[in-house]
């Protein structure tokens, strides 16, 4: 994946930053000296030295490079072509009565498509076409009855036209819903914008009460400028991170002499700071800055020559008081986002390490610490699922790739001072064995606790049980080695874990251990059961295997539904899968969807992976959408399926019938 840099700029804002109209602030953008000819600064970079607030001249100075570098590199891109310009992760078992999101944090919760309190289910319908008619995104509100059948009650609008809803979140009596006019993308880097095309991107954040269901009232719209990249909620505080690179007017794309590309950097220097920052507007207003440039943090390694094109905001919201709200800034590249309940990580993997900043999620957010760990954090599952914090550790595991192949490292961090300093790797001189064989790569990280569960893969997949009891010495416990792999990894109560993934036929892994050149074949989805309460001997218990088939759950944890009742799980996984069917004529493959419904009681005295239905709604009136955002419901012994923008029930018993779609 190639490396787009990225700005993360967060200042400070509180409540309402409308100005006194009689008493207008004095704002004097810094003069600088401008120059004769096309000045020289460098690309953007990684700094893994901590970040300091600097004057309003050194924060200017810093954007306005980054933005006049990005220009430059548009230019050479074409200079060096001869083209014309101008053409064309602790997650939250839910317990008690229904089921919650799945997130990767206890406490911390993770925006999705459905959110359900028991009574009532809001469901993220997506927009629709129908011939030369579009039906637009909306949110369905659907009341539960007592045979649990489902009832519409209402439904909502996207305020802003043609958005797409990114998620949604509910807390005691609102519904917090998130949309932008661009599709979302799990990481800042793709697609990014630029200073020289003209963007009205905006991340909508619109709150409604619904103390009554039936009849929900908005509390309050509000927009930031930008694309969102992530966000989180504990209690009533949304936390959104978003980006954004400002447009300057006037920019000459196809500028070739030093005094075109010299006009282009004074056009960058004649435009005000305020013109660089993003806006946040509240219930229709004109929008006033987020935060204003003399606010942010640098790197203080940053010299006159550097910066960063892109601005990423992190701003706090409470539902209670849409007014009440905080916004911070770094500026430093970043790719990735982990939060704890008290801190949030913001991640850039730059030439084979990952430089990481610390900002606690204080009453003013504060910046805390930056720091280092040796490899890159990559991007197969869910990147945020190799990080974790515990007790003021941050564990992460990273892979050096090289031509003698991967090689995996688990670091632990401690913050002293204003530096994230390692103070444990894995291996170690205590545990020198490596993680995961020769050409291995990592598919998936768990942490529970004091204990790290790793998968790597190849040809078979190692199962790794880390002890990180002793953030001084973390060791290696145990390891088991299974066909197949597994992409997510779910803790379990009493000492077990499930893993899911794919098996691989294992006729083309020779019994001796011989590197073959024949290709693995994935055979279908993998559910598997470990038992881990024996760390130094781990077991796989059982498995189940759908052949030809694949579940979501495999890249998005969020698609996984979980009840656990004192240690007795149900889960629900959506499947998908295709088979090639023929007739007479012509054969066509055809599409099939179902929720498998499992079952694990950890307490038992012999625990295992139970298969106790499948949910295989009928299909045929309707058109196909793939089952990438799937979703499910556990109420007690009653179950809810979400395929495209519509729900079907059942029961957890066996053959149960299918009513729907609602």
């Amino acid at each position: 994946m190639p490396f787009i840099p990225v700005i993360f700029l967060l200042a400070a804002c509180s409540g309402d930053s409308t100005q006194v109209a009689d008493e207008p602030p004095i704002r004097i953008d810094p003069v600088i000296e401008r120059p004769t000819e096309p000045p020289l600064v460098n690309s953007a970079t990684a700094f893994d030295g901590p970040l300091v607030k600097a004057d309003q001249a050194s924060a200017s100075r810093f954007i306005k490079n980054g933005i006049y570098s990005a220009t430059l590199n548009y230019v050479n891109s074409f200079k060096d072509e001869g083209a014309n310009p101008t053409a064309t992760q602790d997650s939250s078992s839910a317990t008690g009565d229904f089921s919650t999101t799945n997130t990767q944090e206890s406490g911390v919760d993770e925006a999705d498509r459905i959110e359900y309190d028991g009574q009532t289910l809001y469901l993220a319908a997506y927009p629709q076409w129908h011939g030369e008619t579009t039906e637009p995104a909306k949110i369905r509100v659907l009341n539960r009855q007592d045979d649990f059948s489902l009832e519409s009650m209402a439904e909502l609008p996207v305020l802003e036209k043609d958005s797409h809803i990114e998620g949604m979140y509910q807390h005691n009596d609102r519904l917090a819903v998130l949309s932008t006019t661009a599709q979302f993308y799990a990481v800042d880097i793709l697609f990014a914008p630029t200073p020289w095309i003209p963007s009205d991107q905006k991340l909508s954040l619109d709150i409604y009460n619904t103390a009554i269901p039936s009849n929900p009232s908005t509390v309050s719209n509000i927009k930031i400028d930008g694309n969102m990249i992530s966000s989180r909620r504990i209690g009533d505080a949304v936390y959104l991170v978003t980006s954004y690179t400002a447009y300057v007017d006037g920019l000459k794309l196809d500028a070739i002499t030093d005094a075109e590309i010299l006009a282009n950097y004074l056009t960058i220097l004649n435009t005000p700071d305020s013109q660089l920052m993003p806006k946040i507007y509240r219930d229709g207003d004109q929008g006033t800055p987020l935060h204003g440039i003399e606010e942010c943090v640098i790197p203080s390694q940053a010299t006159d020559k550097d910066g960063y094109a892109q601005l990423l905001s992190i701003t706090r919201i409470s539902l209670t008081d849409p007014n009440d709200y905080q916004s911070r800034c770094i500026s430093s590249v970043a790719e990735m986002v982990y939060m704890s309940e008290v801190n949030l990580y913001l991640g850039s993997s730059v030439t084979e390490e990952t430089i990481l900043h610390k900002v606690s999620l204080d009453q003013n957010l504060t910046y805390q610490a930056t720091g280092k760990a040796q490899g890159i954090i990559g991007w197969r599952s869910a990147p945020n699922l190799r990080l974790s914090e515990k007790d003021g550790y941050l564990r992460i595991v990273s892979t050096t790739y090289s031509k003698q192949g991967p090689e995996h490292k688990l670091s632990i961090l401690n913050q002293q001072g204003g530096e994230l300093k390692v103070v444990a790797t894995l291996p170690n001189e205590g545990s020198p064995e490596p993680i995961g064989k020769p050409g291995e790569d990592i598919y998936a990280v768990r942490f529970l606790g004091d204990r790290a569960y790793i998968v790597t893969f190849e040809r078979i997949d190692p199962l790794y049980v880390i002890d990180l009891a002793n953030p001084n010495a973390p060791s290696v416990l145990g390891a088991l080695e299974i066909p197949g792999f597994s992409n997510y990894l779910h803790p379990l109560d009493n000492g077990y874990l499930l893993g899911v993934g794919q098996q691989v036929n294992v006729n083309n892994i020779p019994e001796d251990g011989r590197v073959t050149i024949q290709p693995v074949i994935q055979e279908g989805m993998k559910v598997s059961l470990f038992d881990v309460t024996d760390p130094s001997h781990p077991v796989e218990v059982n498995s189940l295997v759908k052949l030809g088939g694949y579940t979501p759950v495999e890249y998005d944890y969020r698609a996984l539904t979980v009840l656990n009742t004192d240690g007795n799980y149900k889960f629900a996984l959506p499947t998908e899968s295709w088979n090639f069917r023929a007739n007479d004529r012509e054969g066509a493959w055809v599409s099939s969807f179902s929720l498998m419904l499992l079952e694990v009681d950890t307490r038992s005295n012999s625990p295992e992976l139970i298969k106790r239905s499948e949910i295989r709604p009928s299909l045929q009136t309707e058109s196909y959408v793939n089952g990438a955002q799937d979703r499910s419901v556990i109420h007690g012994d009653n179950v809810y399926y979400i395929h495209g923008n519509h729900v079907w029930q059942s029961t957890w018993a066996e053959k149960a019938a299918v009513f729907g779609p609602y």
